[in-house]
């Protein structure tokens, strides 16, 4: 089912970095452009990916005989590993966060240009954005209702930076102090976070899929 992919997606979006580049992009000469530019990158990239991936999910679409079984199957699959994420984030340290990367601070000096690549290579796909995309594939759709999962999936994984880029757009002076205390408590709440939402959502997935085996 493609509804397995949207909390792929919202883990995937969970990504201090990209929030950082909007942050730090607000404070560059021209900001609204860059940021717009910035988020244009990231959706290029995203909508690219997505579009390719899907497509070869779906030239090896499954069986309508299987595809029930097959899809519980995948959903207790994507909770054990999301179960099995939660733990290894655990145990792990905190990361030491070493200031912005050269990628955000050369599309904080450079032109439009600049931004647009950084979007891109920040928003190179993450092992959640494409196990996502192949649950898209794998289901069986149509090509037109594909796409808009595609589309739909795309803005899923992009949300922390779209909402703060299309408020800086429209109020600026309120939108820049409220991005930096956001960015600094999901800098310092990153792993927490992303622990506790991969914990429920592997729970979740996993009694669903093993309800749905034995039904």
């Amino acid at each position: 089912m493609p509804v397995q992919a949207i909390p792929l997606a919202l883990v995937s979006s969970l990504y201090p970095l990209g929030l950082a580049a909007v942050l730090l992009l607000s404070n560059a000469t021209r900001p609204r452009a860059k940021e717009a530019a910035f988020l244009a990158g990231a959706a290029v990239i995203c909508l690219a990916v997505g579009f390719v991936v899907v497509l070869i999910g779906q030239d090896t679409e499954p069986s309508q005989s299987g595809s029930s079984s097959g899809s519980y199957g995948l959903e207790l699959a994507i909770g054990v590993f999301f179960l099995a994420a939660a733990a290894v984030l655990a145990r792990r340290p905190p990361k030491q966060h070493n200031g912005p990367s050269r990628i955000t601070r050369a599309a904080t000096e450079g032109g439009l240009v600049a931004a647009f690549a950084a979007g891109v290579v920040l928003y190179l796909p993450s092992p959640f954005y494409l196990a996502a995309l192949h649950v898209i594939g794998a289901a069986g759709l149509s090509t037109a209702a594909a796409v808009v999962w595609v589309i739909a999936v795309a803005a899923i994984n992009l949300v922390t930076v779209e909402v703060p880029v299309l408020l800086f757009l429209l109020a600026p002076e309120q939108t820049v102090p409220r991005l930096g205390a956001m960015t600094d408590w999901l800098g310092r709440n990153e792993r927490t976070v992303l622990t506790v939402l991969l914990a429920v959502l592997g729970l979740w997935e996993v009694i669903n899929g093993l309800v749905g085996l034995l039904d």
